[in-house]
């Protein structure tokens, strides 16, 4: 990835070289991260449901060029098994040595050897893991005529360890070469450079996510260097229009040289990417997914919903139980009611901030809308319309209903 910032910018005159102008329609963009964060399960656990990331220990599983596992594998395991339960889909990190295979060095060659071995051992060692993710995939020096062979030997290397696995093909740059090469399901990345270059090839990057989508093939755009909030809503809103399936945006820029880190940690817009990208916005409409039956996970504290002795908590998930979520549509808007060991989540008399967990015979009181957004949920309460908020991240610590500001404390996924 660090080399391929450069040569994304190298092939800029390839891309541009491409004809007649598509125009895309905004998609339901999710957040796809190119997330190199070691074993910090803290920033996983900042991914919204529904999202893609990746798993790299160490430019792939092994230490360093050799087919030594990585010591800590065990840790990257664990994260791997515990973003699998809160539906965040993780793909193995491969470099494939830019279409040359007569070496082991980083950022320039790898054997067809050791890119198996790769794919074989986090299948193995990792079985939750949902497929590969393969870097360097496309030729130093360009030659359009060998991506369809190049592609076709790497996914018959996953289809040979695991015939339903996400495969990633990570070339960089809009061009047609890419997308001919890749198959229906598969996901191409079109874009990893900077946000002046974004702007620049609007139009090789509209019509090759555009010609991608057409046979079926998911595309993924990556944009570095976006400075401020303002900036990253701006370029979320054209990686939706030119019609992207994956994105992210990143505030850190590209220049590794100079020990810029670009997807080594979360940008500080992350949480308002995450509405833009993964959901909606706080005014969005309240669901309807039936009845439910889940624990409930704090976003802030990781920890689960639970009730006793007449109020409501957060413990351990370990030790709380599954939330039966009820649906019930009131004069054509839909609410749920949450209920825990035959008892109902009850919402505070006019505006009290007080929480309890009481018989289901309070009516209204009972009654929350839930509401989507980056992946998340939030509950407001039908009578008030404050929401569902954890206190404190501690374990023990009670719920309350104040007015929601899209703090993590008020935000919640599910987890069986």
């Amino acid at each position: 990835m660090k080399k391929y910032a450069l040569l994304s910018a190298m092939l800029a005159c390839v891309a541009s070289g491409m004809s007649t102008p598509v125009q895309a329609q905004a998609v339901a963009t999710k957040i796809g991260v190119i997330s190199y964060w070691g074993t910090n399960a803290s920033l996983y656990n900042q991914l919204p449901a529904g999202s893609l990331a990746l798993i790299n220990p160490d430019s792939g599983i092994f230490q360093g060029q050799t087919t030594t596992l990585v010591p800590d594998l065990a840790s990257y395991k664990s994260i791997v098994d515990q973003q699998t339960s809160r539906n965040v889909r993780l793909i193995g990190y491969v470099p494939t040595g830019y279409f040359n295979h007569s070496c082991n060095q980083m950022g320039v060659c790898q054997t067809w050897d050791r890119i198996e071995a790769q794919v074989r051992n986090y299948f193995q060692q990792m079985p939750n893991i949902k497929g590969i993710f393969f870097d360097e995939a496309a030729p130093a020096n360009w030659n359009c005529a060998a991506f369809v062979n190049e592609y076709q030997q790497l996914r018959t290397i996953v289809k040979k360890y695991r015939a339903d696995a996400t495969i990633a093909f990570n070339a960089g740059v809009p061009d047609n070469c890419v997308v001919s090469a890749t198959q229906a399901g598969e996901i191409a990345v079109l874009f990893e450079s900077d946000t002046s270059s974004y702007t620049s090839q609007v139009q090789p990057i509209t019509n090759a996510t555009a010609t991608a989508r057409a046979k079926g093939v998911l595309t993924w755009h990556l944009v570095h260097s976006v400075p401020a909030q303002a900036d990253m809503e701006r370029v979320v809103q054209e990686i939706k229009n030119r019609g992207a399936d994956y994105g992210y945006v990143t505030n850190i820029g590209g220049n590794w040289q100079a020990g810029e880190n670009t997807w080594g940690s979360l940008p500080p817009y992350w949480t308002r990417e995450t509405e833009l990208l993964n959901g909606s916005s706080t005014a969005a409409p309240a669901v309807n997914w039936g009845n439910l039956n889940h624990k409930i996970v704090n976003k802030a504290s990781y920890l689960c919903l639970s009730a006793t002795s007449g109020h409501a908590e957060q413990q351990v998930c370990t030790s709380a139980a599954s939330w039966n979520l009820v649906y019930q549509n009131v004069s054509g808007q839909n609410f749920y009611k949450l209920t825990y060991g035959g008892l109902c989540l009850t919402a505070g008399s006019s505006n009290a901030n007080a929480v309890t967990w009481e018989s289901c015979t309070l009516g209204d009181r009972q009654l929350f809308a839930m509401r989507e957004a980056g992946g998340l949920v939030h509950f407001t309460a039908k009578t008030t319309g404050n929401a569902l908020t954890m206190d404190t991240s501690s374990a023990g610590s009670w719920a309350s209903a104040r007015p929601y500001s899209a703090a993590s404390s008020q935000q919640f996924y599910f987890q069986d």
